[in-house]
């Protein structure tokens, strides 16, 4: 690609971004407009789509960021339902959070999540026993089924991904025997996958070298060398940085 096409593709991206942060503000209007109350639930992609003569997939990556900054919480089979609809819908011109909202760092929400769930792991692996082994085995069938579905980029079955991606961490620490520390890892998998679902777009879904990821997780985990599925899990967990770096290296912490 020569330097002006790689110019245009680099304004063309910025455009994108910010075409969506501006149809996420749109929605808060309309949400304000129509004094919406928490529990009602938004217009379907389709309907907004066609009100703001915009593609689907901008419309569902301005849900994404309207549930990161609190506004909607999108559930499976149910769409997205107003949560807060005085929550602040502030973006930055790149479309995403600025300072006043951004709260904890995104690294050091990362950095709890994996403290937290290598610790839960290695204890799983420890004290799980065969139907332990059998609730993993299962979450990662049905998570590698949607990533082989979504290898093309396509952000189609991005929900059931995200679903599919919880169930897989929530079943690797299942075994740990605590439920306050299965509780606070829920809670640090939240922050963390509502933000970076945020920077989807930028960094996209990463192919074949996420699927391997979850493989390398799950390998370690059956074997039970809980060193190794350690170090499998702080590798899958702190790639999304190294993509966002090459993506938006000015935006390294996120929240």
């Amino acid at each position: 690609m020569n330097q002006s096409k790689q110019y245009q593709s680099l304004a063309e991206d910025a455009e994108v971004k910010r075409l969506y942060a501006v149809v996420a503000r749109k929605i808060a209007a309309f949400v304000a407009e129509q004094d919406m109350k928490p529990g009602d639930r938004l217009p379907s992609e389709h309907k907004l789509a066609l009100r703001f003569n915009i593609s689907r997939a901008t419309v569902r990556e301005a849900i994404v960021a309207l549930e990161v900054l609190g506004l909607v919480d999108v559930r499976m089979n149910c769409g997205a339902v107003i949560l807060d609809p005085h929550a602040s819908t502030t973006l930055d011109q790149g479309g995403g959070l600025s300072d006043r909202v951004s709260g904890e760092g995104l690294e050091e929400v990362a950095r709890f999540r994996i403290l937290l769930e290598t610790d839960g792991a290695r204890q799983s692996i420890a004290n799980g026993g065969v139907d332990w082994e059998s609730a993993l085995v299962a979450a990662h069938h049905r998570l590698a089924h949607i990533e082989f579905r979504m290898k093309s980029g396509s952000v189609t079955n991005y929900e059931l991904w995200r679903q599919c991606d919880w169930e897989f961490h929530e079943a690797l620490v299942s075994g740990c025997g605590s439920t306050l520390h299965k509780r606070l890892h829920k809670a640090a998998f939240d922050q963390f996958r509502k933000v970076v679902a945020l920077e989807y777009r930028a960094v996209g879904f990463r192919g074949l070298r996420i699927i391997e990821e979850h493989k390398a997780i799950l390998d370690a985990a059956l074997a039970r060398d809980s060193e190794a599925c350690a170090a499998a899990l702080e590798r899958h967990i702190t790639a999304f940085f190294r993509a966002a770096k090459r993506v938006a290296p000015v935006r390294q912490v996120v929240s």
